[in-house]
């Protein structure tokens, strides 16, 4: 935990000042500590340089919770790989209409606060520093944040915690930029957890987010169907299934054949089109990830981030821009796939 990091902290719970008492010490680091409360005296933990704000010990919350940081216990590194980030890089560009690298820094370049609302293991984070006149405050509720913070603790004007999106230790029209992708859908309520989010939009800000998309019917009542099991099952269960799920994909991916549907069939949420075998099974009946650049243990991972977390909602376009609209947002980008619907909207 950087220094400078205390002097935008506040208390998550009562939101009054906070005070920093300091363990350990390295350079302009603060590794071991605890924060404190000056009003309500509650008491935050800082290990190993993150500042630990979650206090939600309700069972659904940790159990979501739990779930990713199992993920990314043993996926972190996948995920890390410069494939993996190019690849999620190009399509986060293409998602949110900046299509280039450049088009996207320039409209950093005039954010001085940003929230990355979810950072995961902190790719994100590294690809929202591009400008070094502003903070990035990366946050993740699960472990994953310790991954983040080995990766790209060391960059200068990046500060990572461990804290609730929900319950978030800053002032309110504080951040000028918020991104929160493949995230808000798994808290408890997708929609109200955006409008808290809002409330931290200072006048002129934007926010952009990506939430899951309602797939065809018959691949929902199966989703629903394989995680009212999933959810309940261990890791090691939950593993396991997302293994053969992620065998089951490549084997549909192998057979590299493609099928001709003549019609639009609206009963069943498919449109007319050539598709490869393995995506149009994906899309419309069944989730069976398999990545492109044929790694076995990303899909695995893909596959697990689906099936175990608690809560993992859908959402139609028109329940999203309604967000938007009752948030007093505009939008100025809205896309949709079948995975999700991307959004940026301006206070």
């Amino acid at each position: 935990m950087k220094q400078k990091l205390i002097d935008f902290l506040v208390c998550p719970t009562c939101r009054h000042s906070i005070n920093v008492k300091i363990k350990k010490k390295i350079h302009e680091e603060i590794i071991e500590g605890s924060i404190i409360c000056d009003h309500c005296k509650d008491n935050f933990k800082i290990t190993n340089g993150i500042p630990r704000f979650v206090v939600d010990k309700t069972k659904d919350f940790v159990k979501t919770e739990a779930a990713f940081s199992s993920k990314w216990q043993k996926h972190h590194k996948n995920h890390q790989e410069k494939d993996w980030v190019d690849f999620q890089r190009k399509w986060f560009l293409d998602r949110y209409g900046w299509k280039t690298v450049k088009n996207f820094n320039k409209f950093l370049n005039t954010k001085t606060t940003i929230l990355d609302a979810g950072t995961g293991i902190g790719n994100s984070a590294k690809f929202l520093s591009a400008n070094k006149d502003a903070h990035v405050f990366a946050l993740d509720a699960s472990d994953s944040v310790d991954f983040a913070y080995k990766k790209y603790g060391k960059l200068s004007n990046v500060h990572f915690l461990q804290a609730d999106l929900r319950q978030l230790p800053f002032k309110k029209s504080f951040f000028d930029y918020i991104y929160s992708d493949q995230v808000l859908h798994h808290t408890k309520n997708t929609g109200t957890s955006f409008k808290y989010l809002v409330k931290f939009l200072t006048k002129l800000g934007h926010i952009s987010i990506y939430v899951y998309n309602k797939k065809a019917p018959v691949r929902e009542y199966v989703d629903d169907y394989i995680r009212n099991k999933t959810v309940k099952m261990s890791v090691e269960e939950c593993t396991k299934f997302s293994k053969d799920m992620a065998y089951l994909g490549k084997s549909l991916s192998q057979l590299k054949k493609k099928i001709k549907i003549p019609h639009d069939i609206p009963l069943l949420g498919v449109k007319a089109g050539e598709y490869d075998v393995q995506r149009f099974i994906y899309w419309h009946f069944l989730k069976c990830f398999w990545d492109e650049s044929d790694n076995f243990e990303r899909s695995v991972g893909v596959n697990f981030d689906w099936y175990s977390p608690k809560f993992a909602f859908r959402h139609t376009p028109k329940e999203v821009k309604t967000w938007f609209k009752e948030s007093k947002l505009k939008i100025t980008n809205f896309k949709e796939i079948e995975s999700g619907i991307s959004v940026t909207g301006q206070k």
